[in-house]
């Protein structure tokens, strides 16, 4: 069974906006993961593929979750491949230095952003059966680490089953 947790989607976070901090213009999305790679480098978890799809590896998938509170809390924009941090994400990016408090505060934007969306319609047509159950393997991954389900002693530690 492997841990995730919100402080280490904190730092792949933090990783990303340390990169593009000072790059006024963002970088392209596949360069980012190239160097946020090696800037904080994977766990044994991230570095496996997922167990339903060979050859994709959580990794990148991982920093490409992470970001999608920042995305939401209008800290990070990404525009046709290319990522780059707002003003705001750079305040925030000063702001909150320990990893798990800054990924706290993007969730917690997160939820605003979401509280303030419409009701999706329901959709009469799905998705090819291998895209969905892709699609979901890793959603649901990134949607327990944004729950922060506590474990004991109070910490955010969430245990996956993957």
């Amino acid at each position: 069974m492997a841990e995730v947790t919100i402080k280490r989607y904190g730092e792949l976070s933090r990783g990303v906006f340390a990169i593009l901090t000072d790059k006024p213009d963002g970088l392209p999305a596949q360069q980012v993961l190239h160097e946020v790679e090696q800037r904080v480098p994977p766990t044994p978890f991230e570095q496996e593929d997922y167990p339903n799809r060979p050859g994709v590896r959580r990794y990148p998938k991982h920093v490409r979750f992470a970001s999608i509170s920042p995305v939401k809390a209008g800290w990070l924009v990404k525009n046709k491949g290319q990522w780059s941090l707002t003003n705001e994400g750079r305040t925030a990016y000063a702001q909150f230095t320990d990893p798990e408090a800054f990924q706290r505060e993007a969730d917690r934007l997160y939820y605003v952003w979401k509280k303030g969306q419409p009701e999706p319609e329901p959709s009469e047509e799905e998705a090819p059966g291998d895209v969905a159950s892709a699609s979901f393997e890793e959603a649901e991954e990134a949607r327990r680490v944004r729950r922060g389900v506590p474990a004991r002693g109070g910490s955010s530690l969430l245990r996956l089953g993957c």
